[in-house]
């Protein structure tokens, strides 16, 4: 995955996040048949397009490959005769600002990434052109409820562009986290990377790892930070769990000391533990950078991006070829089934003070067929539909998104969709109770703390 890109995004989940309140808990895609691996030539309207002259797009660096865009415009405009589009490449820095002031103003952009945290901003300001009559036409099927067989997007992406039970969003594409580990220590352990079907396996295979890199200082068979917030939301997905509820009253109330999300906290508590894990008991992932410590060969595993893969090779330090890095789902408490994971992305809006709505939406429209999907695909990301996320082509260049894209369509989880989120995540309890717990206080005391301070900040 793109470095630039994710980082940019986790940056700016401190101010937005999204969630559907029609789906409370990560979902499970149904059962689909794979779909053709041949594009589709051309989108065609469903609808004149009326007097649309010049089709504004805003999408962000390395969203779209050169190509991928070149591909996508040709075939609108073609099919959309007198209506160019003015394709223009924003940047992650500012940029809620940027759409803040140009949504409000006569001529907004048509077209417009959002990162998935980002949406709920704009959808509830209702500076987005409703979408729920269009829904079936951009792709996304008859249902908007993220867990019904008839909602065709990953159920994440689905969840960010749904608000008050309305689509104001089109999913785009997504990454997710998956286990990471090297290739060559587990060789000289005798460890297959396949038996590593649960929590418990995962554990042991830790311990092996710690025993045979004793020499190493600071190694972490299984590297784990204190309060790696994301990682502990899938843990706690994967026990029934979840960070909120919506009450029939509108009004969200914190959920982390339910006993199902408890069980998700044990199980972090268990993995940091357990493995013995040398990260920061009151730091995250980033401090340091895990991948540096992937990098100078003091981790056998950890939970990671994808993207972190081009950075984990260096040109010096215990990891110096690509050949030494693997990659896994993550297993779940019960062997035999993964963890459900924690989908960054992007989503489409369209303005509602859009001149080009029907124009806006044939635009969006095309990255939900097999045009689009397999541009998403040969791009490196993972797809919005779930039937294709379910079948990513099995080669060498996609061996690494074939397996976040499988996790993605198996089940996806996200933040709830509360008007205070962003207050939540700016002061994120959530990391303050991990630390709390993994230096000595009870579960269900570090929890009921938490609650107590996100119940305070997550309906504004």
């Amino acid at each position: 995955m793109k470095k630039a890109r994710f980082i940019s995004i986790a940056a700016a989940a401190v101010l937005v996040a999204a969630c559907s309140s029609s789906s409370a808990t990560p979902t499970t895609a149904p059962a689909t048949s794979a779909p053709s691996e041949a594009p589709s030539a051309v989108v065609q309207p469903t609808t004149a397009v009326g007097t649309c002259t010049t089709l504004t797009v805003w999408a962000m660096p390395g969203s779209f490959s050169d190509a991928t865009a070149n591909t996508l415009i040709t075939n609108f405009e073609q099919n959309h005769p007198g209506c160019v589009v003015n394709y223009q490449v924003q940047q992650w820095d500012g940029i809620v600002n940027k759409l803040t002031t140009a949504l409000a103003s006569n001529n907004p952009p048509d077209v417009f990434e959002m990162g998935n945290t980002q949406a709920i901003t704009f959808e509830a300001a209702g500076a987005l052109a409703d979408l729920t009559s269009y829904r079936a036409q951009l792709g996304g099927g008859t249902s908007n409820v993220s867990n019904d067989p008839n909602q065709l997007w990953l159920a994440s992406l689905n969840d960010a562009s749904m608000y008050n039970g309305k689509l104001f969003a089109v999913p785009f594409y997504a990454g997710d986290r998956l286990l990471m580990y090297r290739k060559d220590l587990f060789a000289k352990s005798n460890i297959d990377i396949a038996t590593i079907t649960s929590k418990a396996k995962l554990i042991e295979a830790a311990l092996k790892l710690n025993a045979d890199n004793a020499s190493v200082k600071d190694f972490s068979g299984f590297y784990i930070p204190g309060q790696n917030w994301y990682a502990f939301l899938q843990m706690a997905w994967d026990n029934g769990g979840n960070i909120a509820t919506q009450g029939s009253d509108g009004k969200w109330k914190s959920t982390l000391s339910d006993p199902n999300t408890e069980k998700g906290i044990q199980d972090y508590y268990d993995y940091f533990t357990q493995t013995k894990s040398k990260g920061p008991v009151n730091n995250d992932e980033s401090n340091p950078p895990e991948w540096t410590v992937f990098q100078q060969g003091k981790a056998g595993m950890m939970i990671a991006n994808g993207w972190e893969g081009g950075l984990v090779v260096g040109k010096t330090g215990a990891v110096t070829s690509a050949d030494q890095v693997g990659y896994a789902p993550i297993p779940s408490a019960t062997d035999g089934k993964t963890v459900p994971v924690f989908l960054g992305g992007s989503v489409l809006g369209i303005a509602k003070n859009s001149k080009n709505l029907q124009a806006a939406v044939d635009f969006v429209a095309s990255l939900s067929t097999p045009l689009g999907q397999n541009l998403e695909i040969k791009d490196m990301w993972i797809p919005s539909l779930k039937v294709y996320a379910a079948n990513i082509p099995d080669t060498a260049a996609t061996k690494t998104l074939k397996i976040q894209a499988a996790e993605a369509a198996a089940g996806s989880g996200f933040t709830p969709n509360a008007s205070g989120w962003a207050s939540v995540e700016a002061n994120n309890p959530i990391k303050a109770m991990l630390s709390a717990v993994l230096n000595g206080q009870s579960i269900d005391e570090a929890a009921k703390a938490a609650d107590a301070k996100i119940d305070a900040l997550i309906n504004g």
